[in-house]
């Protein structure tokens, strides 16, 4: 009997995880493309394979402009001016907590600290972070030229662990610049997770440009 109710409640399991991750894919396929929903009145260079370092430059992490939003639910305590940086936007949370704290462990002040961007070919960047002029880490970032933008590689992913642990990521990033030397990023999440009591979700579209400091 027991054997019997394990059995059964295995393939439950497996039913409510297929549907899920079909769900999911139906949500992410049907998205529009990025071009379409991005804020398209900014005047932007049109940057190709043939001019990719034209994107190289040091910029502010912290936003000047913002054109939309990402919504949080529930509420963290963040806002659009801390969650959406150079850094949020192309690494998310995968980087070193040296790029919110100093070696005392105190809060790094947004305005002391930049962000370099480094073109080694049409494919990738590396992406740097300075704190008061002082390096404090770097990582790569991947992707294509297409439409006068860099495109980054989605972020997609599911946790299809029911009952345990179950949720979707899925974002996207270009990288332009405006006719200003600046740094401009569309970027679009939609991201939702649950464990056991507990969950959150990030859903919304932004376009955000970074002064360039070596005006």
């Amino acid at each position: 009997m027991k054997s019997t109710y394990v059995k059964i409640l295995t393939h439950r399991l497996k039913a409510e995880q297929l549907i899920f991750v079909l769900a999911i894919l139906i949500i992410m396929t049907g998205c529009k493309p990025l071009y379409k929903i991005a804020n398209n009145n900014i005047q932007t260079e049109v940057i190709t394979n043939n001019d990719y370092e034209k994107l190289n430059g040091n910029f502010s992490n912290s936003y000047d402009t913002i054109f939309g939003g990402v919504e949080h639910t529930p509420g963290d305590g963040k806002n659009d001016y801390q969650r959406l940086t150079i850094l949020y936007q192309l690494f998310g949370y995968n980087y070193p907590e040296t790029a919110w704290r100093d070696e005392n462990n105190q809060w790094i002040n947004p305005n002391e600290k930049y962000i370099k961007i480094e073109f080694q070919s049409t494919k990738h960047a590396t992406i740097s972070m300075y704190h008061n002029d002082k390096f404090v880490f770097s990582k790569r970032i991947h992707g294509k030229f297409k439409n006068g933008y860099f495109y980054l590689r989605p972020k997609a992913y599911v946790l299809p662990f029911i009952p345990l642990i179950f949720g979707y990521n899925f974002e996207r990033a270009r990288l332009g610049k405006t006719m200003e030397n600046n740094l401009v990023i569309d970027y679009t999440v939609n991201r939702w997770g649950f464990a056991l009591v507990a969950g959150s979700a990030d859903k919304g579209v932004a376009t955000t440009i970074y002064k360039n400091k070596n005006k």
